[in-house]
């Protein structure tokens, strides 16, 4: 009965352990601002953001993310962005992928996209049009979120 006592005892302990450690996963929270004109570059990005959050929801780390769009990539929140190269229907491809994570937000420079001549009505459904990406990504950033820039 002592023996059944002990090893009670070390289950409900590492039980517990377990519990708290789950716990205590602090939420990852990361906003990956994306700038760069290069489209092979935002490709690759892209990708690397899908393994990173797919990486926290494998490891069942809680995470907020933000995906800020402005300057050169500006052109690639548009449902009417040429596709007649590889490059661009890839990167249409990684949007829509990486807009089925729940717990990011796809942002939208609404001063860069005005100033490309973006209709808004031409934006893909999943993306948030915010008014400046620049404050979006300081208040972000004072919030605690590392900062990934992508501006090669």
């Amino acid at each position: 009965m002592k023996l059944k006592n002990i090893a009670m005892a070390i289950l409900l302990i590492t039980t517990l352990s377990i519990a708290q450690e789950n716990n205590e996963t602090k939420k990852q929270t990361v906003v990956f601002d994306c700038s760069s004109g290069d489209k092979k570059f935002v490709a690759s990005r892209l990708w690397l953001i899908d393994l990173t959050l797919q990486e926290y929801v494998d490891k069942k780390i809680p995470y907020e993310a933000v995906l800020t769009i402005h300057s050169g990539c500006t052109d690639i929140v548009s449902t009417k962005a040429p596709k007649d190269n590889k490059v661009m229907g890839k990167i249409e491809k990684m949007l829509k992928k990486i807009s089925k994570h729940e717990n990011l937000s796809i942002e939208a420079c609404q001063i860069a996209v005005d100033r490309f001549k973006i209709k808004h009505d031409d934006l893909y459904p999943f993306m948030k049009l915010v008014p400046n990406s620049i404050t979006r990504v300081i208040s972000l950033q004072n919030d605690g979120y590392a900062f990934i820039p992508f501006s090669k």
